[in-house]
């Protein structure tokens, strides 16, 4: 067996000054750990400096409060005045915006089958400001983006008009600032983007079809997931050292890491770079996370905004702008880079080749120690083959354990209060340092730590395989973990072992402990803190380090009394106190119910989702106990949902629909033969949005007014943005003997109040939805 302590000659026994050094390196890496945990809590924001003064920022709270009166959909009467009162303005500084319109296609393949198109006609701001450079022309642009429309049942306060406000601000600041020093060497192109709630079309439009995409060197694009909070660097694209090194140099304050940016991916509803990225340059995406909206979006409003973020939002985007408007840019793509911040020393970036070249140094340096310790052994290499398999069964053990406790962890992930999390974690931690104290015991130090060390760079190698630029956070600690160890081989004074196992660890925590923090603390209330698990599974990993001093009964009666502690304190993790916090509700909730008149009854209803009802709407539903399928109009596999009997109003128009044709495309043979349908759509309304599926078969082919939709077999929706009442011409191809349906669903913003009861609650402005449906069958 090997020996129970570090690969060297047999320690000494411990003296007064020995435990001393021992105290004194103990205590510096538990300040280590605790100035890691505190510099990973969210930042303050600053207060508002002399560039973002108090009436910049009453102008943005304004510019804020008018766009975000009511929900601006693409293609919506809202969308267009908002879109005028933001051209306005910048007229007003003494600019030339110009409104770029265009008609933008996309597609989207459904993970469970099928395709979805999108069409809609975007209308995207933009203006330019020139810079002071000679050969200006010549240069690359600065390109700032944000979206000023917003969902169907949000204000979209924080997220589009807070960026849009600051913009407007920012165009004012550079155009009517001093000449000198900050004026930008650079053109400025400010861009208000159209359609980003639907796919980002306006984005799509701008990249594809406008001259001014071809000229750009930077893009920076903000966006929000909060109503408070600091922006940090949310992701970045085709980046190099320029871009990355450029915004710490304008912002030092701003955080962000590639990890968190690699996870942020896995989130719903979040905002992304979108076809900005495809641009030849650059793109950087600045977003804020403080104070969360809710799934729907709908606490997004002008009361829950903080004007303190609006300060620091107006203040980072100038600064932003005037750093890299005097910085030269260079179009084109750079390699993947990792980003991220470590404490007292800032903001890091480097190459992922860099995290390569420390993984294969780390798979050396491991080679070696298995080969060192397969010397020493006497007669066989179980205790090696121990070690790595009982670091596994450790590992699996934890894993059903917190399996066993997944609704606790899901109750800590919800709540906002931290000393749970902090008494789960450490009470898991001692567990886990207890478990590997006990596989000491069984096959010496050596082959646990090399046993955790494997498994820490086979997952290394993983993650560079999946995402090379989030391998910073173990390919550093990892280095450092086993160029500790491989510096222990030789006999050393117990002071200096001290000081190098100390240097070894200390990248672990001052890494990792602020990766899990962001982790837990903006992925966790999302339903995903298992990647914040496996975090902290990988920190825990790197105590093997103390399994090489002969501290085994020290380590043991402080871990024996952290977790009596953590169990005798009140209020602890497991205690039957802790609760789901109580939901926040918006001020004014959105209006769910649909006015649906339906073309094949003749009949119109009120609809509602499943939601529970107040007075009034009981009033609205009288002959329904709970949500129900309402067959005859909406088939068996129809959602459940309130529906009662409503009056038809007639100045609201079906949807005018004709056929044209059902011919056979070609006499039967041995392929299966295919029919051509055509038919003629014109929305009366002036329909902002207009849905439409095919049920009953997979259309081959399908185009409208010649331009070609799909051309592949699929099941097939359509979204239709700003048609207004233009006539669309339809041809569908599909299987002759299917029979084919195609649902058509005219969907207009606001609701016919008169039809209504009186007293009805106040909601938020702008919300419910009219629907006029028709069906053409063809058979």
């Amino acid at each position: 067996m090997l020996p129970a302590g570090s690969p060297m000659a047999p320690p000494r026994a411990l003296d007064r000054r020995t435990l001393a050094a021992l105290a004194a390196g103990l205590l510096a890496l538990a300040m280590l750990a605790i100035l890691a945990w505190t510099a990973s809590r969210p930042a303050a924001l600053p207060a508002p400096v002399a560039q973002a003064a108090p009436p910049a920022l009453d102008r943005m709270m304004r510019h804020v409060s008018v766009l975000a009166a009511q929900p601006r959909p693409i293609a919506t009467a809202a969308n267009a005045r908002a879109r005028d009162y933001i051209v306005e303005q910048l007229r007003a500084i003494g600019l030339r915006p110009q409104v770029q319109s265009t008609t933008v296609q996309k597609s989207t393949v459904r993970f469970w089958g099928g395709t979805d198109v999108t069409l809609g006609v975007v209308h995207n701001i933009v203006v330019r400001l020139p810079g002071s450079a000679p050969d200006r022309m010549r240069r690359p642009a600065l390109l700032l983006a944000a979206h000023y429309d917003s969902g169907n049942a949000t204000l979209g306060a924080a997220r589009g008009a807070a960026q849009v406000a600051a913009m407007i601000e920012t165009a004012r600041a550079l155009h009517l600032g001093p000449a000198h020093p900050n004026a930008h060497l650079n053109d400025i192109v400010l861009l208000f983007l159209d359609g980003e709630e639907v796919g980002a079309l306006g984005a799509k439009g701008f990249a594809e079809r406008h001259p001014v995409a071809g000229e750009v060197g930077l893009t920076l694009k903000f966006d929000a997931v909060g109503s408070a909070g600091p922006l940090q660097l949310y992701a970045a694209s085709n980046a190099g050292s320029g871009a990355l090194g450029g915004w710490t140099q304008a912002v030092p304050r701003l955080g962000g890491s590639s990890l968190m940016a690699r996870f942020y991916r896995l989130l719903p509803d979040t905002p992304r770079m979108g076809p900005l990225a495809a641009i030849d340059a650059p793109t950087l995406l600045f977003v804020n996370t403080g104070r969360p909206f809710d799934r729907t979006r709908a606490l997004d409003a002008v009361e829950r905004l903080d004007p303190a973020l609006l300060g620091h939002l107006g203040d980072t985007m100038l600064r932003l702008s005037r750093h890299f408007g005097a910085q030269p840019l260079a179009r084109g793509s750079n390699q993947p880079r990792a980003w991220f911040s470590v404490p007292l020393l800032g903001s890091v970036q480097h190459s992922v080749v860099l995290c390569w070249g420390l993984a294969a140094l780390s798979c050396l340096m491991l080679a070696r120690g298995y080969r060192r310790a397969l010397g020493e052994t006497d007669t066989t290499v179980a205790p090696l083959v121990q070690g790595f398999f009982g670091v596994a069964l450790i590992l699996l053990a934890a894993r059903m354990l917190l399996w066993e406790r997944r609704h606790e962890l899901g109750a800590l992930a919800q709540s906002q209060e931290t000393a749970p999390s902090v008494v789960f974690l450490v009470s898991g931690a001692c567990l886990f340092v207890g478990a590997l104290y006990l596989l000491r015991r069984l096959t010496g130090a050596v082959p646990v730590f090399l046993g955790a060390m494997s498994w820490l760079a086979l997952a290394l190698l993983l993650i560079l395989l999946w995402a090379p630029e989030a391998a910073w956070l173990l390919a550093w600690p990892l280095a450092a973990a086993l160029a500790a160890f491989t510096a222990l081989e030789a006999p050393r004074p117990f002071l200096l072992r001290v000081l190098i196992l100390a240097a070894g660890l200390a990248p672990a925590p001052l890494l990792i402990l602020p990766a899990l923090r962001d982790a837990w603390t903006g992925l966790g209330p999302q339903g995903l803190y298992v990647l914040a698990v496996l975090i902290a599974a990988a920190l825990l990993c790197f105590a093997s380090l103390f399994l090489l001093l002969p501290l085994g009964r020290l380590v043991g009666v402080g871990v024996a009394a952290a977790f009596a502690a953590c169990v005798a304190l009140p209020g602890q993790a497991s205690g039957p106190a802790l609760q789901r916090p109580v939901q926040e509700q918006p001020i004014l909730p959105p209006n769910r119910l649909v006015y649906f008149k339906d073309m094949n009854s003749w009949r119109a209803y009120w609809l509602l989702p499943p939601e529970p009802l107040d007075a009034w709407s009981k009033g609205l539903f009288p002959n329904l106990d709970k949500p129900s399928i309402y067959v005859d109009v909406f088939g068996w596999h129809s959602p459940r949902q309130w529906f009662a009997v409503a009056p038809r109003e007639d100045r609201i128009a079906f949807p005018e629909a004709y056929m044209l044709r059902n011919p056979r495309l070609a006499p039967p043979g041995p392929n299966p033969a295919l029919r051509r349908v055509e038919f003629t759509l014109r929305s009366k309304n002036s329909a902002p949005h207009i849905q439409m599926w095919v049920a009953g078969t997979k259309p081959r082919r399908s185009t409208l007014n010649g331009r070609v939709l799909t051309s592949g077999e699929s099941p097939w929706s359509l979204s239709l943005y700003g048609m207004e009442d233009q006539l669309l011409r339809f041809t569908i191809d599909a299987p002759n003997d299917d029979p084919l349906a195609v649902m058509i669903e005219e969907r207009i913003p606001g609701l016919p109040e008169h039809l209504l009861p009186p007293g009805a609650p106040p909601r938020m402005p702008g919300t419910g939805t009219t629907v006029a449906a028709d069906v053409l069958r063809f058979y």
